[in-house]
C-alpha cells in the first residue's frame, strides 16, 4: 500500500514538472512510477505510467519514441508509427484500412482512451493526420460509452481532433497551393473546405464546455484558425463564411479572459498567451479587422506586446529556452509591425541564439528568415546573407528531420520553405558575381527540396561520384531561375560564368501563351506564325543575350526551374531556324543531373513494356477519359528490335504489373522502354503509367524500377503527357525520373500521333546502335521528322526531351 502511494506521488509530481517546462525531469519521475507498478504487476499503473512517459517524450520533441512506447504500451504494432515516407511500400490507404481492422479488435477501458488520445496527438506530429483521425474517431467513439461529454478525456479528444482536422486542412490547403492540375486544385479545396468546417466544429463544441483550461484553449485555436482563412477569403473554401461579428465576439471573450491564464498549466499559458499574440498582430495587419474590433485609442498590438512579454517572463522562470524563444522572435514580430526595427533586431537576435542553443530547428529557421528580411532593409547585407545562409542550413536540419515537424512546415512548402530561397537568391544576384554562383547553388538546393516536397520521401542523395566528370567540363549549362520579379539566365561555361536578367513581367505572358498552344490538341492544326510569335520573343528575351558565350553547335544543359519545365526548349526559334537544329538539349532539375549523357550509349538488355489494345487499366478512376488506344505501339517495337537482339518484351496482357515487376526482378536491364499511356502532374497522385490490369502510380515505380541490380541508363516513355492546364507538371517527369533511378529518362511534354513516334523512336535507337550519345541521338531522331514533308511541324517532335538523373 506504502508503495502504492509512493507511485501515485510520484504521477502527481511527473506532471508538476511537465507543467513547468521540464520533460526531461518528468520522464525520469515517471519511469520511477513504471518501476514500482511493475514491481506490484499492476497492469493499470504499468499503462498509466507509460503513457505518461510519452506524454514527457513529446514535450521533448522525440516523437517517434512516444509513438513506439504508446503503441508497445496499446499493444499495437510497431508500423503504426511508421511515418508517409517509410510507407511507400504500400498505399497510404492500404495503411488506413489496416489500421481500421487492428482498431477493431481493442477493447474498451478508460486508460486505453487516453492513450488513444495521445497515440493520435503523436501520429500528428510525424505528419501523418489521417492516421490520427482514425485513432481520434475510436477513441472518441469508446469516449461516448463510458464518459460523460464534460469529463476531461472527452474534452481532449475534442481538442485533439480539432487540431488533427486542422493539420488535414492545412495539408488540402499545401496542394492546393502547389499545384496548377485543374483536378488536384478541385478536390484539394473540397477537402480543404471539409477539415476546416470539422476543426472548427470540434473547436467551438468544446468552447461551450464549462471546465477552464480546455475551452480556453479551443477558443484560441479557433481564432488563429478562423484568421488563416481570412487569406483564403476570395477562392471560397466556405460555403458559409464567417461573419466578421462573430469573429468579434470570439476575441472579445477571450480578451476578458486573460486573468484565466493563472490557472493554466505554466508551460501551456505561455503557448497559449502567445497564440492570441499571434493573432492580434494578423489583425492589426488586416486593416477593415482592425478599424471593426479596435477604436481608434486601442491598439491590438499593445495588447500582444503585454501577452508576450508575460509569457516571456514565465518561460524564463521556468528556464525553458525553447519557449522563451518563441516568445522573444513574437516579441520581435510585434515590434516590427510597430516599425521599430532596432528592437525587432535585437529580439530576433536574442530569439535565434536561443533557438540555437537548443537545437531548435523548425523555430531558428523562422528568425533567422525574418532577420534576413529585416538586414535587407537595413542595407546590412553581410549579416544578411549569413542569416540566410543559417536560415536554409537550419530548414536542411527540418527537412531532414520530418518527424516531429510542425505541420505548418510539412504541408505549407509554398508559404514556408520556397519564399526564403527566392528571397536569398535575389539577395545574392543583387551582388557580385561570387554571390552570383552561390545563388545558382541554392537555386539547386530548392530545386531538391521541391522534388523531396513532390515525393515526400525524405532527404534525396544525388551527389556524383568522385570518378565522375564534373558536368562543367562536358558541355554549357544554363540555369533559368524565375524569382518573384524578374528571370535569372545564368551560363555557366567550363572557364567562366555570365548572367542575363529578364523582367519577370515581359517573359510571363509569351511562355503562358505558348504552353496554351503546345498543350490544346489544336496544337497539330496550328500555323507557325501563331506559335513563332511567341517561341522568338521567348528566345529573344532568354538566349539572344547569352549566344555570345556558347558555341555554335553541340549540347546544352538547361537547368529549370518549374516555371520553365513544361516549356519545350527545343522550339525557341531565333527567325531562321530551331534551337534543336544547332544544339542537342538535356534538361535537370540539377546540374548533377547532367552528368554521363554526352558518352556513347551501349545498347544492352532492354525490357519494353507496350499496350496497344483496350486495357483494364483505362477505366481506372484515376485515368483521364478518352484516352485513345495505342495500335501503332507493336510497329514502334517491331522497330525498336531493329536495333539490338537482346530484347525482352511484354505487350498488352502480358503486360501486368506483377509480371513487369518479376521481370525487373529477375533481370538487369540497361533501357526500360514503356510504349503506354502515361500522365505527368504536380500532384503525385495525378502521376502515372499504364499496365494492362492498373496504373502504377509514382510511388509503385520506385519500388519496381530501383533494383540491386544494374543501374537503369535510360527509361522511355513514349506515349506520355502532361495534365492539362498544369502548368508545373513536367515536375512529375522529374518525380518519375528520381523514383525510377534511372540515368536519363526520355518522355513526351504532350500525346503524340502515334505513328510520327514510332518513326522517330526508329531513328532515335538507330542513332545509339551507331554509338551517338543520348542527347544528339534524340536531336538527330527530332530533326528526320522536321525534315519531313508529313511530320516538320513541331507537334510531332518538340514534346520530347531527355532528362537527366
Amino acid at each position: 500500500m506504502l508503495e502504492q502511494s509512493q507511485a501515485q506521488l510520484l504521477n502527481q509530481q511527473g506532471f508538476e514538472e511537465l507543467n513547468k517546462g521540464q520533460p526531461q525531469a518528468a520522464l525520469q519521475t515517471w519511469q520511477g512510477a513504471y518501476n514500482i507498478y511493475y514491481k506490484l504487476k499492476d497492469s493499470d499503473g504499468i499503462t498509466g505510467s507509460l503513457i505518461n512517459q510519452s506524454l514527457a517524450l513529446q514535450a521533448s520533441g522525440s516523437y517517434l519514441s512516444a509513438c513506439q512506447t504508446l503503441s508497445k504500451t496499446l499493444e499495437l504494432e510497431d508500423w503504426i508509427c511508421s511515418s508517409p515516407i517509410e510507407l511507400q511500400e504500400i498505399s497510404q490507404q492500404a495503411y488506413l484500412e489496416k489500421l481500421k481492422f487492428t482498431l477493431e479488435k481493442q477493447d474498451f477501458s478508460r486508460v486505453r482512451v487516453i492513450g488513444l488520445r495521445n497515440l493520435g496527438d503523436v501520429l500528428r506530429l510525424i505528419g501523418n493526420p489521417e492516421a490520427s483521425s482514425i485513432i481520434l474517431f475510436n477513441a472518441m467513439a469508446i469516449a461516448k460509452t463510458i464518459e460523460s461529454k464534460e469529463s476531461d478525456i472527452y474534452n481532449q479528444i475534442l481538442l485533439s481532433l480539432g487540431n488533427t482536422e486542422r493539420a488535414l486542412y492545412i495539408q488540402a490547403k499545401g496542394k492546393y497551393q502547389l499545384t496548377d492540375d485543374v483536378f488536384t486544385k478541385q478536390k484539394a479545396l473540397k477537402i480543404a473546405s471539409s477539415k476546416f468546417q470539422n476543426a472548427l466544429n470540434f473547436y467551438q463544441e468544446l468552447a461551450s464546455s464549462k471546465q477552464n483550461v480546455l475551452p480556453m484553449q479551443a477558443k484560441i485555436n479557433q481564432l488563429s484558425l478562423i484568421l488563416e482563412m481570412q487569406k483564403w477569403k476570395n477562392i471560397g473554401i466556405l460555403e458559409n463564411p464567417i461573419t466578421n461579428e462573430h469573429l468579434k465576439t470570439l476575441l472579445n471573450k477571450l480578451l476578458n479572459n486573460l486573468d484565466r491564464f493563472e490557472s493554466f498549466p505554466a508551460i501551456e499559458s505561455i503557448y497559449a498567451q502567445l497564440n492570441i499574440a499571434q493573432s492580434l498582430v494578423q489583425i492589426d495587419q488586416n486593416i477593415q479587422l482592425k478599424q471593426l474590433f479596435f477604436s481608434k485609442k486601442d491598439n491590438p498590438l499593445s495588447i500582444s506586446l503585454k501577452l508576450a512579454n508575460k509569457a516571456n517572463t514565465l518561460a524564463q522562470k521556468l528556464n525553458n529556452n525553447r519557449a522563451e524563444s518563441y516568445a522573444l522572435g513574437t516579441i520581435a514580430t510585434i515590434y516590427y509591425s510597430l516599425g521599430k526595427t532596432l528592437e525587432a533586431t535585437q529580439y530576433f537576435e536574442k530569439a535565434m541564439g536561443l533557438a540555437q542553443s537548443v537545437q531548435a530547428w523548425d523555430i531558428a529557421y523562422e528568425w533567422q528568415w525574418q532577420l534576413g528580411r529585416l538586414y535587407r532593409v537595413l542595407r546590412k547585407v553581410n549579416k544578411a546573407n549569413k542569416v540566410y545562409e543559417s536560415a536554409i542550413n537550419s530548414l536542411e536540419q527540418v527537412r531532414g528531420n520530418l518527424l516531429g515537424v510542425n505541420p505548418e512546415i510539412q504541408f505549407n512548402f509554398k508559404d514556408k520553405v520556397e519564399p526564403i530561397y527566392h528571397e536569398y537568391m535575389e539577395l545574392l544576384f543583387s551582388q557580385d558575381e561570387v554571390k552570383s554562383k552561390r545563388a545558382v547553388e541554392i537555386q539547386e538546393k530548392l530545386k531538391l527540396a521541391e522534388i523531396e516536397n513532390f515525393l515526400q520521401c525524405g532527404r534525396l542523395n544525388l551527389s556524383s561520384s568522385s570518378n565522375e566528370q564534373s558536368p562543367k567540363e562536358l558541355f554549357p549549362i544554363i540555369y533559368l531561375i524565375k524569382l518573384r520579379k524578374q528571370v535569372e539566365v545564368v551560363v555557366r561555361t567550363p572557364k567562366n560564368f555570365y548572367r542575363h536578367t529578364v523582367e519577370l513581367k515581359q517573359i510571363a505572358d509569351p511562355i503562358d501563351n505558348l504552353l496554351k498552344i503546345v498543350q490544346q490538341k489544336q496544337f497539330i492544326r496550328t500555323e507557325s506564325v501563331n506559335y513563332f510569335i511567341y517561341s522568338q520573343t521567348i528566345y529573344n528575351l532568354l538566349f539572344s543575350p547569352i549566344k555570345q558565350y556558347l558555341p555554335n553547335s553541340g549540347s546544352l544543359g538547361f537547368v529549370l526551374d518549374s516555371y520553365f519545365q513544361n516549356l519545350p526548349i527545343d522550339m525557341l526559334h531565333d527567325g531562321k531556324k530551331y534551337l534543336t537544329d544547332s544544339y542537342s538539349i538535356i534538361t535537370a532539375s540539377s546540374s548533377q543531373q547532367l552528368q554521363n549523357n554526352s558518352a556513347k550509349f551501349k545498347i544492352s538488355n532492354i525490357l519494353i513494356g507496350g499496350i496497344s489494345q483496350p486495357s483494364p487499366s483505362l477505366n481506372d478512376p484515376s485515368v483521364p477519359k478518352n484516352l485513345p488506344v495505342l495500335p501503332e505501339v507493336k510497329a514502334e517495337i517491331e522497330n525498336i528490335k531493329k536495333s539490338t537482339a537482346s530484347i525482352l518484351t511484354l505487350i498488352d496482357s502480358d503486360f501486368t504489373s506483377h509480371s513487369f515487376q518479376q521481370k525487373i526482378e529477375k533481370n538487369s536491364f540497361s533501357l526500360i522502354h514503356l510504349s503506354t499511356h502515361a500522365q505527368f502532374s504536380s500532384d503525385p497522385e495525378q502521376t502515372f503509367v499504364l499496365t494492362w490490369d492498373k496504373p502504377l502510380h509514382i510511388k509503385d515505380l520506385k519500388f519496381l524500377l530501383k533494383n540491386e541490380g544494374e543501374t537503369i541508363n535510360l527509361l522511355v516513355l513514349s506515349a506520355c503527357q502532361t495534365a492539362k492546364g498544369d502548368k508545373r507538371s513536367a515536375l512529375g517527369i522529374a518525380g518519375i525520373a528520381v523514383q525510377a533511378g534511372a540515368r536519363s529518362t526520355l518522355a513526351s511534354l504532350w500525346l503524340v500521333d502515334a505513328d510520327s513516334t514510332a518513326l522517330l523512336m526508329e531513328e532515335f535507337y538507330k542513332g545509339l546502335k551507331n554509338g551517338l550519345a543520348l542527347p544528339e541521338a534524340l536531336r538527330l531522331a527530332k530533326l528526320s521528322l522536321l525534315s519531313s514533308e508529313k511530320y516538320f511541324h513541331p507537334y510531332y517532335w518538340a514534346g520530347f526531351i531527355l532528362v537527366g538523373n
